[in-house]
């Protein structure tokens, strides 16, 4: 009888300690991917990347490639609305290893509350997409997503 009962507390504690870890994280896929093709428009969609974002009690900076074809023009928008706190993202022509990489784009002086950007890219052979995190100094283990979606035309 002890033992059935010890299971049963055990089973509910990780049931609704894992619902709980769940619904704290505001990632809802469909609605923030919706929420980008949108402001596509007149672009054709190429595809998407869905980063998954745990802050760290240190700065953290995460790189994308985006390899592109000679030719056509790009649109990348980036949804960030299911983050607790706001990070810069910046566009670059190399990558972050490179000494001779220009930023073509950078999210740092729009405003704070905006959570949605649209960049239309230059002609470029590739992108690599920065997302600056800042720490987390409150050590809440802060934890979000976000989404950027390329169209061409």
């Amino acid at each position: 009888m002890k033992k059935a009962f010890f299971i049963s507390i055990v089973s509910l504690t990780f049931i609704f300690g894992f619902t709980a870890i769940q619904s704290a994280d505001n990632c809802d896929k469909k609605t923030l991917t919706a929420s980008c093709k949108k402001r596509l428009e007149d672009y054709k969609y190429d595809s998407q990347k869905f980063t998954k974002i745990n802050y760290k009690n240190k700065a953290q900076q995460l790189e994308v490639e985006v390899p592109v074809f000679i030719g056509e023009k790009y649109r990348l928008v980036f949804n960030t609305s299911a983050l607790p706190k706001g990070i810069v993202v910046s566009v670059y022509t190399k990558d972050k290893e490179s000494k001779k990489r220009d930023a073509i784009y950078s999210t740092k002086d729009l405003k704070s509350g905006e959570k949605e950007f649209t960049f239309d890219a230059p002609r470029a052979r590739k992108m690599f997409v920065d997302y600056d995190v800042p720490s987390d100094s409150t050590n809440q283990q802060l934890s979000g997503c976000m989404v950027f979606m390329i169209g061409y035309k």
